[in-house]
């Protein structure tokens, strides 16, 4: 039971544990563990008993921000390209959603829905890349890269056999295009490097 007691205070001093986890991964490696380390000393020493949870809360939130740019400094050209698409492809796909709630013509719940499902390709693209998750995660990216490419295939064609052409559908359909191809010529690179390098030293 006291060793209930002492893992919950311990805890109750910790910065939130999902905010934590985000700074570990955008970090570059040498500065993980003294970055993370000072913050949380200073969260728990200082900011919790000064401001209480809340405010040492969203202290710790707002370094977490000033310290996010170091994800894309430590980014290939390639994989910055990857990002730059998916921050516009997300954008688009918000828009769409948005403008579709707005306007609110015949089955635009279903049509959001789908602009909101493509907005999740670009922003699941901008956490693993970000996040140097592994590269089997990029891989899995693959399919949704496909799936955007389908789309703007798809989209374009109505477009251009539809009697009133829309210009934004061409710029979205481009966009969406854009991004799958980058998606499946950037992501997971480094895992198949690693197999040429594996069986090439096995030999």
């Amino acid at each position: 039971m006291a060793r209930k007691d002492r893992t919950m205070s311990n805890q109750m001093g910790m910065p939130p544990r999902w905010a934590e986890f985000v700074l570990e991964h955008i970090l570059p490696e040498g500065d993980r563990q003294s970055v993370t380390g000072d913050l949380r000393e200073e969260y728990a020493e200082t900011m919790l008993p000064r401001n209480g949870r809340l405010k040492a809360d969203l202290w710790y939130l707002r370094q977490l921000l000033s310290l996010s740019p170091r994800a894309f400094s430590g980014q290939s050209s390639s994989r910055a390209a990857v990002l730059l698409v998916s921050f516009f492809t997300f954008a688009c796909g918000c828009w769409l959603a948005l403008m579709e709630c707005v306007l609110r013509h015949p089955h635009y719940v279903a049509r959001a829905g789908m602009d909101i499902t493509i907005a999740l390709v670009p922003l699941t693209t901008i956490a693993v890349v970000c996040l140097h998750l592994s590269v089997r995660a990029e891989r899995w990216l693959w399919a949704g890269a496909v799936g955007l490419i389908a789309v703007a295939v798809r989209a374009f064609l109505h477009d251009v056999h539809s009697s009133h052409f829309e210009g934004f559908v061409l710029l979205i359909s481009l966009t969406l295009a854009v991004q799958g191809i980058f998606m499946l010529l950037f992501l997971g690179r480094a895992g198949r490097r690693q197999l040429r390098h594996g069986t090439a030293g096995s030999k």
